[in-house]
């Protein structure tokens, strides 16, 4: 790393360490880093940046680094080993980009949360459904791995996949996710080598754009690192309650310096097989899922200004069964004639640079983003060829998604009272989708029945999709610090989308030439904007109030028409506006942290699908309001340097405002938005053993209230259920072992589900994991 200013220096030594850095500008303002180079360790290159500066660090109880004065009161000395010993008085502070740009996140004016890498490794997590649920204002909706989804602040009309575009946007080093329709499948990122997860609560559309409603969720992986060689893994055996054999997870990476503080790679590879515990009575399978995947990064920094980097991830997560159960079956059981497997894979390349100009920040990024989802499903009980299908009736969804999307922006350097960020990006989506009905062995029986015209093989029904998608949009903010300590923002989004679709259908119910349905569209354009003031009298407290609104894209009806039946054509976006106020502080040097906001969100013309009389197909369209508020408080507190205790919690109240009555049944006012628990509370205590391995045990505890498992059936419930886990952690040089326990009362609680069956199998219902213990071991090289 090269000699420059001691802000770029330090905001370089974070990005490519992983580290969390945190400082008062006011210290580093004018300060010139000498730089640091050769084989160090990350503590010996961050000691070489800042040598002359009379500035030092000192290491956060979650693993962070402070730059503090020497002689600071307080201040922790570095042992013989070089490492920093924790301090006594400090509460966790990490750095994110939720504004496109480096920054605290106790100085965003806006709700966020943020779980480091240090934070998912202490906590054992391996996907989602270990941690997002535990984030305030956050309902983790576990179901088959890629089909489950998140809702933030109760935006939400369902708690699975929406028909349209979701609600909440996904993002990998701010690479979109998020398709502009239906989605192929969720990413579940693996958690091994995160640098850390991001979560913006309330419409992030005026910097992220279409699909963040409620929210976004901002997955940052670990770059190359020229400054050294680097190695780690991760290997976790563990049981499941119910299942009929072990789970297990290997991990490893591995950073190589080619070019020393040049030129670097990074090779990040997994592969975890969970066992299963819900069996399929029938067909004799259990929902056994393997995640294997693999990430590369490339990073070329030619000058201390320019930083190009290459970024690709594959991951393919295969289930043998859906993990949903059927309650005439029994707790943890479902019964068909078939297998239910589910395949999703996704890959992700992309190209990103970074250059610093005398008088601001240029990035452009581009990225494709491809997804593959094969999805079995048992119909027999529903199909009219029940009765001379021994063998059952299949239904296969295969779809193909891919993304191409461009950025750029320039945000202005430097901590003077003015900052601004502009930029534009385009985005196109092609999705292909094919849905086949099918009498496995069959043919034979078919071809006896119908006209060979109408079938191929096994296949009685044919349908095919081909649908596309654009995105555009000039996004930009500015903010101005008219007097010291009071910031006020603006910003917004211009946005333009289009997307069609067009349909052919082929088979027994259509006839012999067949159905199509031709090039369907939709379009919308406007302007989301957003407004903020923040008063921040001290680096421990931010307080601010916020005006903000989302947006995503409407989809065009793909139903034929109906004599006598107004189907609309298409539907828009919904209107969605968040007014927030909020606080990020600390107090007593350090020893508690305190944020919360309080919130009231208007939406309209939400995106619904109703049941069209007549012919009880479904169509889509734009129906009814609702009106959600609600509170998020998050407090982390360490009365001794030992003790660590912490608390979020969640109060919503998110119901319906106007009664939609062409829906079947009617949507009626006053009811409760789908998965939207009022109450969500998550605790945690960690206590720091002194001695030899420096044990530290974590119990941790989560509740989640009832809520309505759909709007058309509100007054079937899921979650209201509480949840126990613990974990015993100990460490020996770069080597951690970890025993724990999730689960702990072995609660069998329902996560979501799609209502009662008229088939005869009860309720169809997702339940969370059974009782699971296990140990993990980590190794790190340094």
């Amino acid at each position: 790393m090269q000699r420059q200013d001691l802000a770029s220096a330090l905001r370089a030594y974070s990005l490519k360490s992983g580290q969390d850095v945190v400082y008062d500008p006011s210290l580093v303002r004018g300060r010139t880093s000498p730089g640091a180079s050769g084989r160090l360790t990350d503590e010996a290159a961050l000691q070489a940046l800042l040598a002359g500066s009379r500035l030092s660090a000192r290491r956060t109880p979650a693993g962070g680094l402070s730059i503090v004065p020497e002689g600071e009161a307080g201040r922790p000395q570095a042992d013989a080993t070089g490492e920093f010993s924790p301090p006594a008085a400090t509460v966790d502070e990490i750095i994110v980009t939720a504004g496109k740009r480096a920054e605290r996140l106790g100085d965003l004016a806006g709700g966020a949360s943020a779980v480091t890498g240090q934070q998912l490794k202490a906590a054992g997590a391996q996907s989602n459904a270990d941690y997002l649920g535990r984030i305030p204002g956050v309902v983790f909706n576990e179901g088959t791995s890629g089909q489950s989804a998140v809702t933030i602040r109760g935006v939400g009309a369902t708690a699975g996949i929406d028909q349209g575009q979701g609600p909440t946007g996904y993002f990998l080093n701010e690479i979109p996710l998020t398709e502009p329709s239906y989605a192929s499948g969720i990413p579940d990122v693996d958690t091994f080598d995160l640098n850390r997860v991001e979560v913006l609560r309330g419409p992030q559309g005026s910097l992220f754009g279409s699909a963040s409603l409620g929210g976004a969720i901002n997955y940052i992986v670990n770059t190359a690192d020229a400054s050294g060689f680097d190695a780690a893994t991760e290997t976790t055996v563990r049981h499941i309650a119910r299942s009929g054999k072990a789970s297990y997870a290997v991990k490893g990476m591995v950073n190589i310096p080619i070019i020393q503080d040049k030129l670097a790679a990074r090779l990040t590879g997994f592969s975890r097989e969970d066992a299963g515990y819900i069996r399929n009575l029938g067909a004799g399978t259990r929902n056994n899922l393997q995640v294997n995947g693999v990430r590369g990064s490339l990073v070329f920094t030619p000058t201390d200004r320019t930083t190009l980097s290459l970024l690709s991830l594959y991951q393919k997560n295969k289930s043998d069964e859906i993990a949903t159960t059927q309650s005439a079956f029994g707790p943890y059981a479902r019964s068909t004639i078939l297998a239910g497997p589910t395949d999703y894979d996704f890959e992700i390349h992309s190209l990103r640079l970074d250059h610093r100009f005398d008088f601001a920040n240029l990035t452009v990024l581009a990225s494709t983003n491809t997804k593959d989802h094969v999805l079995d499903s048992d119909v027999t009980r529903s199909s009219a060829l029940r009765t001379f299908a021994p063998k059952g009736v299949l239904s296969q969804e295969i779809m193909h998604t891919k993304m191409k999307t461009i950025e750029a922006r320039l945000a202005s350097d430097g901590d003077g009272p003015f900052k601004w960020l502009i930029g534009g990006m385009y985005s196109e989506t092609n999705t292909d989708v094919a849905t086949l009905s099918s009498l496995p062995t069959g043919a034979a029986v078919l071809a006896s029945r119908y006209n060979a015209a109408q079938l191929q093989g096994e296949l009685f029904n044919r349908t095919y999709s081909h649908r596309e998608g654009a995105e555009k949009a000039l996004f930009g903010e500015v903010s101005y610090e008219f007097i010291p300590t009071v910031t006020a923002t603006v910003g917004g989004r211009l946005f333009d989308t289009k997307y069609w679709v067009e349909i052919q259908r082929y088979g027994i119910n259509y006839g012999l030439t067949g159905q199509t349905v031709p090039r369907r569209n939709a379009g919308d354009d406007g302007f989301v904007p957003k407004v903020s003031l923040a008063w921040r009298p001290s680096r421990d407290l931010t307080v601010y109030a916020l005006a903000s609104e989302g947006f995503r894209f409407g989809n065009p009806n793909t139903v034929v028409d109906l004599p006598g039946f107004d189907t609309p054509a298409a539907w828009a976006s919904d209107s969605l506006w968040n007014y927030e106020l909020g606080a990020h502080s600390s107090w007593l040097e350090g020893r508690l942290q305190v944020d919360a906001s309080v919130y009231n969100i208007d939406w309209s013309d939400i995106q619904v699908r109703l049941v069209r009389p007549g012919d009880n197909l479904t169509y889509g369209t734009n129906a009814g309001s609702a009106r959600i508020r609600g509170v998020e408080l998050a407090v982390v507190g360490r009365p001794t340097a030992a003790l660590t205790l912490s608390s979020n919690i969640t109060y919503l109240d998110a119901k319906l405002t106007e009664t939609v009555r062409t829906a079947s049944p009617p949507l009626l006012e006053g009811t409760r938005l789908p998965g939207d628990s009022p109450w969500q509370i998550s605790n945690q205590a960690s206590y720091r053993f002194s001695g030899p391995l420096t044990p530290v045990l974590t119990v941790s505890h989560r509740y989640l209230a009832k809520a309505p498992e759909t709007l058309q059936g509100p007054d079937v419930k899921v979650a209201g259920y509480n949840q126990f886990d613990a974990r015993l952690n100990v460490s020996l040089d770069n080597v951690d072992v970890a025993l724990f326990a999730t689960n702990l009362a072995n609660k069998r609680a329902v996560a979501f589900g799609y209502g009662l069956s008229s088939t005869g199998t009860g309720l169809s219902e997702f339940v969370i994991r059974p009782r699971t213990v296990g140990v993990t071991l980590n190794w790190k090289l340094r």
